[in-house]
């Protein structure tokens, strides 16, 4: 556990500006995704795009007008838990939403690079409300993780045809019953550095044990379905923990306090947060992800490094970012290109409202440690009342125009209240990043 800040400076952000708010949804589900050009954000029911200087190129609209003329739930349904991401091969927007109620995924896949233009559009079924979905780029195929949302059921992952979406062909999806508790999270592609040819996509969820995470190997082949390979569950040991809000309040999850209000907020411990990025290195493969824990009689951002041996997951380094004794959650981490790693994560306390912040690491520092001094993107003047619900996930994004510069995304209240949230979308580095990653 990392119980102080780190020894170098606060970091400077590049730019810093308001995106979608008062979407008219609690959770407001915010994340983005950078692409050549412009930044799309996505929450529940609403999107924007943004140029990278913060110029709004498109206004705040309905999340489902992307499907105008699509007919069916996708156009006409209560659409929810969005999430958009830049496909660095293609250079691509793909965005997915969960039609609620209609057991319907309706996914986007855009035919430039233009996040404005036009998309490919498709509607997958499921047997289940394909809860909380979380979409991941890897070369053979888009990878997408659901929440099975009834305790007992295994959790379900699916592989959509990625080449045949490109071009706006008729795909299939090829779905697999995984046996977790925990919901899985799917290895997310940064960088155009491609894993080796046929390399399997890796999920990765919590253990069954609290000193464990389970991980499973996903190959999928779209010739001939019989040679498509699911393995696993394996368990990777970890630094042991206790889930966040597990002692006080862990059926409902919600332990995080805020200022001037008893209303206390979900803290998502049992879900591993957005995204389990991958990057290849050459010399090495590397993904990084984290979840809530317990820290302190707080809640802390246990983070992870991994890296593949073998094609399995090892630890490389593992630390719990609690460096006072208030509540850090909702996070999201990414590697740019030299192996420099940046967490961005919600913090409150009894005595603070819910603000947005930052910290990070370069990749020769010591391990195992967050070391620049945490920077608040924004403070949040406001607590949420009326509502537990935060989050349910931000986003820690990479620019794929340099390959370098981290971008986040996350919500704040402006004052007190409940459908009152804002967004913030933020840009910084943590180096020149002109080296690359050293060799280990």
């Amino acid at each position: 556990m990392q119980t102080s800040q780190g020894s170098r400076a606060r970091i400077p952000l590049r730019r810093s500006f308001e995106g979608v708010s008062n979407g008219g949804a609690i959770p407001p589900d915010p994340n983005a995704s950078v692409g050549s050009t412009q930044i799309m954000e996505v929450t529940n029911v609403a999107l924007a795009v943004y140029s990278k200087t913060g110029g709004t190129v498109l206004g705040q609209i309905p999340t489902n007008t992307l499907w105008k003329g699509f007919g069916g739930p996708c156009e006409t349904a209560f659409n929810v838990d969005p999430v958009v991401r830049w496909d660095t091969l293609a250079r691509r927007w793909i965005f997915t939403q969960f039609s609620l109620d209609h057991r319907r995924l309706c996914v986007g896949v855009s035919t430039t690079a233009d996040a404005t233009g036009s998309y490919h559009r498709y509607e997958f079924g499921y047997q289940e409300d394909p809860d909380y979905e979380k979409l991941a780029v890897w070369p053979d195929a888009y990878y997408v993780t659901i929440n099975s949302g009834t305790p007992g059921l295994p959790q379900e992952a699916c592989a959509w045809d990625r080449s045949r979406m490109l071009r706006g062909a008729d795909a299939s999806q090829q779905c697999y019953f995984f046996p977790a508790t925990h919901f899985l999270l799917s290895a997310d592609l940064d960088g155009t550095k491609q894993p080796r040819r046929g390399e399997p996509n890796l999920l990765v969820t919590l253990g069954e044990t609290d000193d464990t995470l389970r991980y499973f190997q996903f190959h999928v082949d779209w010739r001939n379905q019989a040679a498509t390979s699911v393995t696993g569950a394996r368990d990777l040991r970890v630094a042991p923990y206790t889930r966040a809000c597990e002692r006080t309040d862990y059926a409902g999850d919600r332990c995080v306090p805020q200022a001037n209000t008893t209303q206390k907020l979900d803290s998502l411990s049992y879900f591993p947060m957005y995204r389990l990025a991958y990057r290849n290195f050459d010399d090495h493969e590397s993904l990084v992800f984290n979840h809530a824990v317990d820290a302190r009689g707080a809640v802390g951002v246990r983070w992870y490094e991994l890296r593949l041996r073998g094609g399995r997951p090892v630890v490389r380094q593992q630390s719990t970012y609690a460096p006072d004794p208030t509540y850090r959650w909702m996070g999201s981490v990414a590697q740019n290109k030299s192996g420099d790693i940046a967490l961005g994560y919600s913090q409150s306390s009894s005595r603070s409202r819910p603000s947005i912040r930052i910290t990070g690491r370069l990749a020769g520092d010591r391990s195992n440690r967050m070391t620049f001094r945490e920077t608040t993107v924004r403070t949040g003047a406001g607590s949420q009342i009326g509502s537990n619900r935060w989050g349910d996930y931000t986003s820690m994004a990479i620019d794929p125009s340099d390959d370098c510069t981290f971008w986040y995304t996350n919500q704040y209240q402006p004052y007190d209240g409940a459908y009152n949230w804002h967004t913030r979308i933020a840009s910084f580095r943590l180096s020149d990043c002109r080296r690359q990653h050293p060799r280990h």
